[in-house]
């Protein structure tokens, strides 16, 4: 007993504790009431473990206990010692011959060694804190894991959020039973730390370790020593070798007997020949890999042999489609920082293995395409990165175990390289990581962290033991939450728009005016049936006929049409402007698209704060595929049996643009003149240098772009007509058997021939062919829509006609185009840039150049549809959005008011007043954590979030609530390379995550700008 406790006390860091259980095997059994005093005041659970071990063993020893209390303590101490935030390696505790404990009702302990802390009260929830940065605390990856365990009703759910984490003091962070906070770019790790330190929950993942996957050297280091092997390497150091906390050092010293990092000087560095690097006295051939030590710069090169080709494969973060780029000719190894060199693996099938370990028994793994093959990401409709499920073998199982208990990630993420001869390497470990999309993985892994949670919870008396009195006075109150949200989307996925506009005289198709002449527009099968006759009896009219005739014709055909509808507006000098439009109503994907939003949504307040789901209401616009997308996400917002909240319909709100229309034609019309200008970019007198350049794909003569476009579709249409000519109406079904959306293969023909048409006319007093650049969107509408709902249609129609077969057998076989050997550098051979991605999925290769050329054109028309310079874009924006900026200010007033409950709103409106609401955010003074060049198209589902934060102060404090705003933005179902991403049965592209618009303000200063510019525009 007493050499028990003298080797004990050597081991505990803790000069007082260890002074404690020395001197107790000296005085008597009266003084022990003070040991559990003396325990509650030391921070080191692993101090603790020891000192309980050693109290057991002595009261074993003396008799002083009953069996079921050696066992409970002994099952305590095998919890702390197995539990990845414990920092020593203890002795193993053998107790023998214990009868097995009833109850944890019969353990209630009268020893006065130990503190039981009640269990928690009834109905009080344990509680999961999400300590990360928001892009990762607020994943669909996260939430689908939260979900699965909030649905057992044991527990609620507390996200700290960036306003928190950055920018309050420990002290003010929520208080949590269980803790999952991990490093990502931005995130305070030491900051993290040190909570956990104050208010000790149990932590899912080891801080303190994570430290260490910062260093690449570390991590490599960390493998080696756990007997997980890693491809053969060189360390070129020239910091001066890893700095390692001292913390760290020790933890991973007396955790697993590592001595980690040290000094190290810096090797000679020798590039002996175009293939050999000598490192001090080692060398390496080509081809081998260049590593950053830096486990946050992922700027990986891979050198290839003088046999290969030479050249240099740069990988890096992946920007859409591309995760990498290869230049041909001689390299240079860098020498700006630390590198690790390592051999080239060739892998199998020319795919990484990607492992995700939950605890130290269950790993998911899954395959995916090597970067270092073409570095084209291939991507699924969610907009995910394509991957394939595999099966681990034992050994590589066993790594798995290894490297979650090294690192002490229960949750952790790593790179398996699958060599020949069945040789597997670990290459990176890259720490917490949830599998995305999917549900079976998220169930696994919530089943799993809730057996941990409820067993942590079984030995809550020693989680809880050095901070007992607080038990049960723990409060939230002054932690931010979630008040208020206000959210402004566009409407889901639609057919294309399409329009004929007409100036017509006739009395007939005057009459068609509302009361006094104001502006009309027919919607009903009754009302277009009365525009029909009155443009048919209108025909005869000789000034207006060619018009009519038109119309009439189009009418006559659309009419049956969902969306079709006919506007009848005066003009200012005589008779009235006629526009036709058909299509734009929403299509089975848009539906999808909106439900699958909807729901989100509700799962992510439900976690964020559940009060907020009971004051919702919804707006719209009239817009008929505008109300469509409301009643789908309403319906998946409230979920299934719910009543359906009322949707009020706000024209004057999130329809009409009337005032700003003006601004627009006029900017509209020098965008047209701009590019209709013939000659050099710096003759143009359109050209505003400030504010108009030209992306360098665009080259300096945007006629001539424009020119080249036109000629592309004018070729690829001359192809659609020959094959509609030569082809059996047989063969042209079997191009595509089904369609959706009321498409058939003569509507696509025809949309695609009025394409050209709007695009460009013929001047009747010049002959010049003159272009609208304005009538890019129609073409993207379309070639999206076709990509996503008729994609063979859209490859095969415009095929050569000499590849196009009438035969059954041999119908379309089109050859893919060859893969690029390695060794050369990458080039399009259409002419393209190399941000065209290679290895394609689309073989129609003029098609795929037409849609870049088109988004190209796109992203610059619609950066200067609303104003050119930021005065214009800001004065345009206000005029579009007062009805809609004044319900957002007195919204935002509502929430402020702390008589008010959480609330959420929802407006659903037209893409213009997207564009128009993000300007007024970029231009009028905002902490903006985007700038107006990284925002790229808006597509379907775009949307903008008002996020209101509160926080209540404590109930003694003397201070008032606090409130701060944030705004996020989603670019909504968006897609680079939708030729060339796999499209399953819905044809629905997935909603992209939020992203911060702003950084956190006060609520007060955003109110006070929005008000601000509606008090100067109504004054002027």
């Amino acid at each position: 007993m007493f050499f028990a406790s003298i080797r004990a006390a050597s081991i505990i860091r803790s000069p007082a504790l260890a002074q404690q259980l020395s001197r107790r095997t000296l005085v008597s059994s009266s003084h022990r009431a003070q040991d559990a005093a003396m325990a509650a005041s030391v921070s080191s659970v692993a101090d603790k473990s020891i000192y309980l071990q050693s109290l057991l063993k002595e009261d074993d020893a003396e008799a002083a206990w009953n069996q079921p209390q050696v066992e409970m303590v002994s099952r305590e101490v095998q919890f702390l010692t197995s539990d990845h935030e414990t920092c020593d390696r203890l002795p193993q505790l053998s107790v023998a011959d214990t009868e097995a404990v009833a109850s944890a009702s019969a353990l209630k302990s009268t020893s006065p060694h130990f503190i039981e802390l009640p269990p928690l009260a009834e109905g009080r929830k344990a509680v999961i804190g999400v300590c990360a940065m928001d892009s990762k605390a607020r994943s669909q990856a996260m939430a689908a894991v939260l979900n699965v365990l909030v649905a057992t009703n044991r527990y609620s759910v507390v996200f700290f959020g960036e306003k928190t984490i950055l920018d309050e003091a420990i002290e003010q962070w929520p208080t949590c039973d269980f803790l999952i906070s991990f490093f990502s770019h931005g995130f305070p790790l030491e900051k993290a730390l040190q909570y956990t330190r104050l208010r000790k929950p149990f932590s899912v993942n080891s801080l303190v370790r994570q430290f260490l996957l910062l260093d690449r050297r570390l991590v490599l280091e960390m493998l080696q020593h756990a007997g997980v092997p890693t491809p053969e390497h060189i360390i070129v150091s020239r910091d001066g070798g890893p700095k390692v906390p001292a913390l760290v050092r020790r933890v991973v010293e007396q955790h697993l007997g590592l001595s980690l990092g040290g000094e190290s000087s810096m090797p000679d560095v020798e590039e002996i020949d175009c293939d050999t690097l000598r490192i001090g006295t080692r060398t390496l051939r080509k081809p081998f890999v260049e590593k950053p030590c830096d486990a946050e710069d992922h700027n990986i090169h891979i050198y290839y042999a003088s046999w290969q080709g030479g050249g240099v494969r740069k990988l890096f973060r992946k920007v859409g489609n591309k995760s990498s780029e290869f230049y041909a000719g001689p390299a240079s190894i860098r020498t700006d920082a630390s590198y690790i060199y390592e051999e080239f693996i060739a892998v199998e099938n020319a795919v990484d293995v990607k492992v995700y370990t939950v605890g130290g028994e269950y790993a998911h793994a899954e395959t995916r395409r090597s970067p270092v093959v073409d570095g084209h990401v291939r991507r699924n409709s969610d907009g995910k990165e394509m991957r394939f499920i595999t099966q681990l073998t034992d050994r590589e199982r066993e790594y798995a175990r290894r490297v979650s208990a090294a690192f002490g990630q229960r949750v952790c993420g790593f790179d398996i390289l699958r060599a020949s001869a069945g040789r597997s390497l670990v290459m990176d470990v890259n720490g917490w990581s949830f599998v995305k999309g999917n549900e079976q993985y998220a169930e696994d892994a919530a089943r799993i962290l809730d057996t941990r949670f409820q067993e942590a919870l079984r030995h809550r008396w020693v989680a809880r033991f050095v901070d007992a009195e607080s038990v049960g006075r723990l409060t939230y109150e002054s932690t931010w939450a979630l008040k208020g949200v206000l959210s402004v989307c566009r409407h889901a996925d639609r057919t294309p728009k399409q329009k004929m506009k007409r100036t017509i005289h006739a009395p007939s198709v005057v009459a068609l005016l509302g009361p006094d002449g104001s502006e009309r527009t027919l919607r009903t099968r009754d009302d277009l049936g009365q525009a029909l006759a009155a443009m048919q009896a209108a025909a005869a009219d000789p000034s207006d006929g060619p018009a009519i005739a038109q119309l009439v014709d189009v009418l006559q055909r659309k009419i049956a049409f969902p969306g079709t509808k006919v506007q009848v507006r005066a003009q200012k000098t005589s008779g009235v402007q006629v526009v036709l439009k058909w299509g734009g109503t929403c299509t089975h994907a848009g539906t999808v698209q909106s439900q699958d939003l909807g729901e989100r949504m509700r799962k992510d307040l439900m976690l964020l704060n559940a009060a907020l789901l009971n004051d919702v209401q919804f707006f719209s616009s009239a817009e008929r595929r505008v109300q469509s997308t409301v009643a789908a996400y309403a319906g998946a917002f409230v979920g299934k049996g719910a009543e359906l909240p009322p949707i009020s319909i706000r024209s004057d709100m999130l329809d009409d643009f009337s005032a700003a229309k003006p601004a627009i034609d006029t900017d509209k019309e020098k965008m047209c003149n701009f590019f209709n200008f013939d000659g050099p970019l710096e003759e143009n007198p359109f050209y505003d240098a400030a504010y108009m350049a030209l992306p360098a794909d665009m080259g300096t003569n945007p006629r001539v772009f424009l020119a080249d476009l036109c000629a592309l579709v004018r070729r690829l249409i001359a192809r659609m007509e020959r094959n509609f000519a030569t082809l059996s109406p047989d063969a042209i079904e079997r191009l595509q058997p089904e369609w959706c959306c009321n498409e058939t293969a003569e509507l696509f023909r025809e949309r695609w021939k009025k394409i050209l048409a709007d695009f460009q006319e013929t001047d009747k007093h010049t002959g010049a062919t003159v272009y609208d650049p304005t009538m890019i969107g129609k073409l993207c509408d379309s070639l999206k829509y076709d990509a996503l709902h008729n994609r063979r249609f859209l490859e095969h129609i415009f095929q050569n006609p000499d590849q196009m077969s009438d035969s059954p057998s041999d119908f379309l076989e089109i050859a893919a185009p060859p893969a690029q050997s390695q060794g050369h550098a990458e080039s399009a051979a259409d002419g393209s840039s190399s941000m065209y991605p290679p290895d394609p999925l689309f073989a129609q290769k003029e098609v795929r150049q037409l849609y870049y050329k088109a988004r190209l054109l796109q992203n610059y028309v619609s950066h200067h549809e609303f104003g050119i310079t930021p005065e214009q874009r800001k004065a345009i924006g206000v005029q579009a959005s007062v009805p809609l900026l004044r319900k957002l200010i007195s919204d935002l007033n509502e929430i402020r008011s702390t008589s008010s409950d959480p609330r959420t709103r929802f407006y659903f409106t037209k893409e213009s007043h997207i564009h128009t609401l993000l300007n007024i955010i970029l231009l009028c003074g905002m902490p903006n954590a985007m700038t107006y060049e990284q925002v790229d198209e808006l597509d379907y589902l775009t949307h903008i979030i008002f996020e209101v934060y509160e926080r209540k102060p404590d109930v003694d404090a003397n201070v008032d609530r606090e409130y701060s705003l944030r705004i996020g933005f989603s670019p909504g179902a968006s897609c680079l390379h939708v030729l060339d991403i796999d499209i399953d049965s819905t044809h629905a592209l997935k909603v992209l995550p939020r992203r911060n618009f702003t950084h956190h303000m006060p609520l007060d200063s955003a109110i006070d700008v929005l008000q601000h510019l509606l008090d100067e525009h109504e004054s002027q």
